[in-house]
């Protein structure tokens, strides 16, 4: 057993990087989850990045950036098209630390032992 950063990484446009596709032409979404070697935002980029084009992106990755979001824990990575924009993020990501066990994970939580007031 051992403790790993885990990502779980929600791409919603597959095909709609910039140089492919349109406003109006199809594009996949997966969810998949993969290791990674920290939680740092580069590490996670690239990562998107490896995971999109494994799951059939075809377009230029280049210029997925980094958006600060709203609420707690989420990383997202958005790119445009040259004369298309999108309302949806390209990939959404959630970054937490799991036991791996013979090829399953186990989500870990911490557990705060100071005292507080509840």
């Amino acid at each position: 057993m051992e403790i790993v950063t885990l990502v779980e990484v929600s791409l919603n446009r597959i095909g709609t990087a910039q140089g492919a596709g349109g406003a109006f032409s199809s594009s996949n979404s997966r969810v998949v989850f993969a290791e990674a070697e920290d939680a740092e935002i580069e590490t996670v980029r690239d990562l998107v990045i490896k995971v999109a084009e494994e799951h059939g992106e075809t377009g230029e990755l280049d210029g997925l950036k980094y958006e600060p979001g709203y609420g707690e824990g989420a990383i997202i990575f958005n790119i445009q098209g040259k004369n298309v924009f999108y309302s949806q993020a390209y990939a959404t990501c959630d970054v937490f630390p799991a036991l791996k066990s013979g090829g399953r994970y186990f989500r870990l939580q911490e557990v705060q032992t100071t005292s507080r007031y509840r």
